[in-house]
């Protein structure tokens, strides 16, 4: 029943640690932590399996240098695997469903940028395209006196070659309309090519990693988590600049919102004012208490004497 109740309490040990060391580093320290966990659960072992062969000795000289090594290696060691088992168990009981569905609601978002950034495209598109069938018109109307106007519609952003404007002129208005709608996609297409990078990484992504947060898949939610976060920034960053770039009318900007909220997952300590789970310090004392247990429930080795002996009249006589 002893050995039993420590190989719980080590098997405790082996999946608390990686758990813990996993939410808090991630994958990129597989190895790491799978080390780690294997380190605590064979020391811890050792110790109380060397607790248990010198209990007697233990027993009758508490403050032995023998004694003060086992318990202080034993307190030491518990203090560190503690801080990565109370982290994994916190992100499992009580961080789990926020981390869940704050990343799904950034997975969303990240998906819905690029339609925000394809309404306000078309928009200054649209808008461009008005100016300068507009500035055409004038152009057209103005006849000799279209020095000006020439100038603006062969300057940005319209930069229209100066053979297309000598053949435009009043009786040849489709002519005016295609060069309007030739010069408006190609503006479409300045933007389309960031559009679409940033699509095809934000697919990529949502593919390989949004089954990983449905299901809970605990080698990757650390890593999913902060490249999440890091997408957010790059791809907005990368319309905005975009954007910046292409536009037509300077007043307008690109605007998206990303939550600045955060799940501390790889920090122990913030993660635990977060949540303040003090009910988990009990589980631990329990999981310590199974693991001493063969050394607590190990009784004394029956003591022996010499020179016993038996009586006829059936006494016994200890010499």
């Amino acid at each position: 029943m002893k050995r039993l109740l420590q190989l719980i309490s080590l098997v405790f040990t082996l999946i608390g640690t990686f758990l813990g060391l996993i939410y808090w580093k991630g994958d990129e320290y597989l190895i790491i932590a799978i080390s780690v966990s294997l380190f605590f659960t064979i020391v811890f072992f050792f110790i109380v399996d060397m607790l248990i062969k010198n209990k007697e000795n233990i027993r009758k000289r508490k403050f032995s240098s023998l004694s003060i090594f086992l318990w202080f290696s034993f307190l030491i060691f518990s203090f560190l695997s503690s801080i990565i088992i109370l982290h994994g168990l916190n992100v499992q009981f009580n961080a789990k469903s926020d981390i869940q569905k704050q990343t799904l609601n950034k997975l969303y978002l990240l998906e819905g940028m690029t339609s925000e950034y394809k309404k306000i495209v078309k928009l200054d598109c649209s808008t461009f395209a008005n100016n300068l069938d507009k500035k055409l018109n004038e152009f057209i109307l103005s006849g000799e006196n279209n020095n000006e106007i020439y100038k603006e519609l062969n300057s940005p952003p319209y930069n229209i070659n100066k053979n297309q404007l000598s053949r435009i002129n009043g009786e040849n208005i489709n002519r005016k309309n295609k060069i309007r709608n030739n010069y408006k996609n190609v503006q479409e297409r300045k933007f389309n090519k960031e559009i679409d990078d940033v699509e095809f990484k934000v697919k990529k992504f949502l593919k390989n990693n949004m089954n990983s947060i449905k299901k809970w898949n605990i080698l990757d939610i650390n890593t999913i988590y902060y490249q999440l976060n890091i997408m957010l920034t790059n791809n907005k960053n990368q319309l905005t600049q975009a954007f910046d770039k292409y536009k037509t009318n300077k007043e307008t900007n690109f605007e998206y919102q990303i939550p600045i909220e955060n799940i501390p997952l790889n920090d122990p300590i913030k993660l635990w004012k977060l949540y303040n789970p003090h009910y988990l310090f009990g589980i631990i004392a329990v999981f310590y208490l199974l693991l001493l247990s063969p050394f607590l429930i190990h009784g004394d080795k029956t003591r022996q004497y010499k020179g016993i002996t038996i009586e006829p009249e059936g006494g016994v006589e200890i010499k």
